[in-house]
C-alpha cells in the first residue's frame, strides 16, 4: 500500500487527499501524519528535504510536491482525466491558486519568526499579493462542472487555509463568483473530510 507523509492541516497534502478521495483511491493510499521537522520520525529517510506531502510508493520509491504527486496519480488511473486543468485558462487558475497558498505560507512563516524589524512590512506586502490574487482568481472561477479539475481543487485549498491562516485578508467578500464556486464545491464529500482546523 502507498504511503502519504502528511500533515492534516497543510493545504498542499490537502490538495492530494482530495484528489485521491475524488478519484476513489482514498483507501488505496495510507495516510501518515508526521512533523517534517522532527528528525526522529523516520521521514527524513522518505524525504531528504523533509516536505510534506510525500507519497511513498509499493516499492519504496518517493515522490514530494503536491502537484508532482497528483501528476503522479493521473498519470496511472485510466479515467482521471476528468481532472486534468484543460486550456491555458485552466493552467493559469491552477498557477494563481498554487501562488495564493506559496504567498500565504511565506506571509506565515513570518507572522511566527520573532523580533523581525521587517515583519510588518514583509507580511503586508504578501497579504496585498493575495488579495490580487483572490481578484484574478475571481475572473478564473466562473467555471461550472460538477467534476473539480486540479485548479478547483486547489482554489478550495487555498481559500480555507488562508481563512483559517490569515483571517484578516477578506477571500470571498465582494467576490460572488468565487464565492459561489467555493461554496458549491465546499460541498463535495472530498472537500468536507478534509477541512482543516
Amino acid at each position: 500500500m502507498m504511503k502519504l507523509y502528511m500533515s492534516a492541516n497543510s493545504p498542499y497534502a490537502r490538495k492530494v487527499r482530495v484528489l485521491l478521495a475524488e478519484m476513489g483511491k482514498a483507501q488505496d493510499v495510507e495516510e501518515i501524519s508526521v512533523n517534517p521537522r522532527d528528525a526522529t520520525t523516520g521521514f527524513w529517510e522518505v524525504n531528504a528535504v523533509a516536505k510534506i506531502p510525500t507519497l511513498e510508493l509499493d516499492d519504496g520509491r518517493a515522490i514530494g510536491e503536491s502537484d508532482l504527486i497528483s501528476h503522479y496519480l493521473l498519470t496511472t488511473t485510466r479515467s482521471a482525466d476528468i481532472f486534468r486543468c484543460k486550456g491555458i485558462e485552466r493552467l493559469s487558475a491552477l498557477a494563481l491558486a498554487n501562488g495564493v497558498l506559496d504567498t500565504g505560507m511565506a506571509a506565515r512563516v513570518e507572522k511566527t519568526r520573532p523580533g523581525a524589524e521587517d515583519t510588518d512590512a514583509f507580511v503586508a506586502k504578501n497579504l496585498n499579493a493575495l488579495s490580487r490574487a483572490f481578484d484574478a482568481l475571481e475572473v478564473c472561477a466562473t467555471r461550472d462542472s460538477d467534476t473539480p479539475d486540479l485548479a478547483d481543487i486547489a482554489l478550495v485549498c487555498a481559500v480555507d487555509w488562508i481563512s483559517l491562516r490569515h483571517p484578516e485578508v477578506t477571500v470571498t467578500e465582494n467576490r460572488p463568483s468565487l464565492a459561489k464556486r467555493v461554496a458549491q464545491l465546499s460541498q463535495r464529500p472530498s472537500f468536507k473530510s478534509t477541512v482543516p482546523g
